[in-house]
């Protein structure tokens, strides 16, 4: 790793942040915020989160997605059903300075763990709520994962008009990613606000609005006539491969042409469709007749265009570019080795944070967590453990 991906001090050292969420939108907001420094504790239900399970079967327990949302954190299993258990919880809440939920509106509540609970438990707590659609929203009660969310935002439909392929689900979480980014954002400006008025807030983020307010073609879609804007297609450039240019269609064929003197193989009146097809095989035999992909795209480059090879994603993770970012943390995985995980992409001051510890297992930190943190002793421990209101994997569990 190279002198400008040096460690650097925690920017959230001093934090204390309780995650109570599963899946994926919540727990990433914590696992960045872990990242960053804050001390995190994650209260995992009984029955598990239900990421565990989200892998082939030989990886189903401490699953890969399951380390990607959870590194860096301490864990306590208990059974928030019990009173036991919900006076665990509100005790960290006292000890927390915020707080990060991704139930269903009421859902809360219903556990005794409400906002004007926690905020009479604590007056400086932030309260981050992640969830489908809102509290004041007339669907607040339905189940809401991101591929349901990626359908009823329009985001789908949107696709499959714009690039002319049938509907099809997104190959990834988007809903999930933007919340969890929408709402780290919104809890540290929470928190700032908490540190000037001692008083904290409950912040809101539903994956629907999360979604569209990131999607950067709601634009066009609003305009008095929808349209869907030109992106220039993927070129096939023979044996380099396929190559991506950014903007539209007119301005490659133009700048290339102008750069490079492609002759234009559709002079004149001609319908739209047609000139755009023919010039696209016109660019495309342009690239297959360079000599490498490096000379292609440099030449790409020199006419003034921002361009690319169309690479494999495994391949990249594990490729030269990615080794020399230092962007793969090898994270111990719990089960005698380690596996790979995606670092957070922020530098300060050029300086990378550590690695992050490894994602827990399901109560691996209840007696660390209740010692320390809350100043419970070994009998009082060991009897909530006899009662089933705290739980614990075993080592080599799954």
């Amino acid at each position: 790793m190279s002198d400008l991906l040096q460690e650097v001090p925690a920017p959230l050292e001093g934090v204390r942040v309780l995650d109570l969420t599963r899946a994926l939108a919540g727990p990433m907001t914590a696992r960045l915020l872990a990242e960053l420094g804050a001390d995190v504790v994650k209260l995992e239900p009984p029955d598990g989160d239900l990421v565990r399970l989200v892998a082939p079967p030989q990886d189903r327990g401490m699953s890969g997605l399951y380390t990607l949302a959870n590194v860096g954190k301490r864990n306590v299993c208990v059974d928030l059903r019990q009173g036991e258990g919900r006076e665990i919880a509100l005790d960290l809440v006292r000890w927390a300075d915020a707080v990060i939920e991704n139930y269903r509106p009421g859902v809360m509540e219903g556990l005794g763990l409400g906002w004007e609970t926690l905020h009479r438990e604590n007056l400086a707590l932030v309260l981050l709520s992640i969830n489908g659609y809102g509290s004041d929203s007339p669907q607040r009660g339905r189940r809401a994962f991101a591929p349901v969310i990626h359908a009823v935002a329009g985001v789908l439909q949107y696709h499959a008009e714009w690039t002319g392929s049938p509907l099809t689900q997104l190959a990834d979480n988007q809903a999930d990613i933007n919340a969890s980014l929408h709402g780290t954002i919104g809890l540290l400006a929470a928190l700032r606000s908490a540190e000037r008025t001692g008083v904290g807030q409950h912040v809101e983020v539903p994956l629907f609005d999360a979604l569209l307010a990131t999607y950067s073609e709601t634009p066009f879609a609003l305009l008095p006539e929808p349209v869907h804007r030109d992106e220039c297609p993927l070129y096939d450039a023979g044996r380099h491969g396929h190559v991506a240019i950014a903007g539209p269609p007119q301005n490659a064929w133009a700048r290339l042409r102008e750069a490079h003197g492609l002759e234009d193989p559709a002079p004149g009146p001609r319908p739209r469709a047609e000139k755009a097809k023919l010039r696209q095989r016109a660019i495309e035999a342009w690239m297959a007749a360079q000599p490498d992909m490096t000379t292609l795209l440099d030449r790409v480059e020199q006419a003034g265009l921002a361009g690319g090879r169309v690479e494999g994603l495994r391949d990249v993770l594990l490729g030269p570019v990615s080794q020399q970012q230092g962007l793969l943390a090898h994270v111990d995985d719990r089960r005698g080795g380690t596996r790979p995980v995606v670092r957070t992409p922020y530098r300060f001051d050029g300086k990378r944070r550590p690695v992050p510890s490894p994602a827990p297992r399901r109560g691996e930190h209840n007696r660390e967590v209740l010692e320390e943190l809350l100043g419970y002793d070994a009998e009082r421990i060991a009897a909530l453990s006899e009662a089933d209101v705290l739980q614990e994997a075993a080592p080599d569990a799954r």
